[in-house]
């Protein structure tokens, strides 16, 4: 599966899962003459959070009262990364964050303690740390963000509490802890967390118990899974990838797919959803869809469906809709193939979908289009009892079902 640096914004901050977080070897780290121990004008601290680091120390003492370290662009040089200079960082006990790429390639790193009191350690925060050989995550932590130890190469102890119950896609994607555990399991889960699946082939059941597929999580030869009651959420690209995978079955206490979930999954035929769903997202990635899907089934429980999810889909791609639900207005206003299941669970058949007219377009050019012939413009007329060929932008007409 390909890696990827993801940028989320103020909630999904940074998602490195397939475009390649980078090798450290792609950008060249902070040569700084070392200093000792640095001193409390180094630092830039605006509102409790450490912005800058702008000394040149071997050993970098961070002053108390910071709350929160980084928090700055992803990827943006704060001097604690991009660094090999800096050996050991000691963080005091009022930091509560460790924010986004906080001390990205720092190479030369290979001393840190992460305070009781850090909550959240953001993505990306020490990827390429190659010297880090061992990490302990506190008891107070419970969020770990996408690649945050990810290309650690020496990085070989890991110790997580049982309250760190969200893992990011990749989080140790490259480092022999991880290494270790597929070495040892096909299916490598943390906390009830699925964090990795990459040597699974075939058919595969994921365990009851597991509440979340992290982010870029299955292997790409994986044919069919079967998800267990059990699972709440898809995380962000967890199946991208997979381009042999066919059937994927998950069951109804399913909350949340992530964008990208089904990328690129070129095999994919069926896939059953969850009826606790109540949003569906770009879950098959813009101009990366599932060619090979003919028909999903869409919960009456879904409220909300992004208007680019059936874009890249095969043409003749249908959605099973329920009357009258959300999915049967999206079908309609989107111009989506679509079947209406009835109250009786049977699928009635549709006989028209609208469209709504743009600049430049007439009958001819809409029945053109839609029904494949400009002369059958005739029926769109009789089905919409207009008086006569004039129609004007943004009206909405229905088209007959071909």
């Amino acid at each position: 599966m390909n890696n990827k640096v993801l940028l989320s914004g103020l909630i999904t901050i940074l998602i490195i899962s397939l475009m390649g977080f980078g090798s450290p070897k792609d950008v060249k780290a902070k040569d700084v003459k070392a200093e000792g121990t640095s001193k409390s004008s180094d630092f830039v601290i605006e509102d409790g959070v450490l912005k800058k680091y702008k000394g040149s120390a071997t050993e970098v003492i961070i002053p108390d009262g910071v709350i929160e370290i980084g928090g700055g662009e992803a990827l943006a040089n704060n001097g604690l990364n991009y660094n090999n200079t800096i050996t050991k960082v000691v963080i005091p006990d009022s930091v509560t964050k460790i924010g986004m790429c906080a001390f990205y390639m720092s190479s030369g790193l290979s001393e840190i303690n992460i305070p009781e009191n850090v909550t959240t350690i953001g993505s990306g925060a020490f990827s390429n740390c190659d010297s880090l050989s061992e990490i302990r995550i506190p008891e107070s932590t419970t969020t770990i963000g996408s690649h945050a130890f990810s290309f650690c190469s020496n990085l070989s102890k890991i110790y997580i509490p049982e309250s760190t119950t969200t893992i990011g896609g990749d989080a140790f994607l490259g480092t022999p802890w991880l290494k270790a555990k597929e070495a040892e399991s096909d299916l490598v889960i943390v906390n009830n967390v699925l964090i990795s699946a990459r040597n699974a082939r075939g058919e595969v059941t994921v365990p009851e118990g597991v509440t979340k597929l992290a982010g870029s999580s299955m292997s790409s030869a994986i044919t069919k899974v079967t998800l267990p009651e059990s699972l709440i959420e898809i995380g962000e690209y967890a199946f991208s990838g997979c381009g042999k995978l066919e059937e994927v079955y998950m069951k109804d206490n399913v909350e949340i797919i992530g964008d990208g979930a089904f990328e690129r999954c070129k095999s994919l035929e069926v896939l059953r959803l969850s009826n606790k769903l109540t949003e569906i997202g770009d879950i098959f990635s813009y101009a990366n869809g599932c060619k090979n899907l003919k028909e999903l089934e869409i919960p009456a429980s879904v409220k909300k469906i992004h208007e680019n999810t059936f874009i890249s889909c095969a043409k003749s791609f249908t959605i099973l809709v329920h009357e009258n639900s959300a999915a049967h207005k999206y079908a309609k206003e989107n111009n989506v193939r679509y079947k209406v299941i009835g109250a009786d669970g049977k699928i009635q058949t549709p006989t028209y979908t609208l469209v709504t007219v743009k600049k430049g377009d007439s009958l001819w050019k809409i029945s053109n289009k839609y029904l494949g012939e400009g002369n059958r413009f005739k029926e769109i007329i009789k089905l919409n009892n207009l008086k006569n060929t004039t129609i004007h932008v943004g009206q909405k007409l229905k088209i007959p079902v071909k």
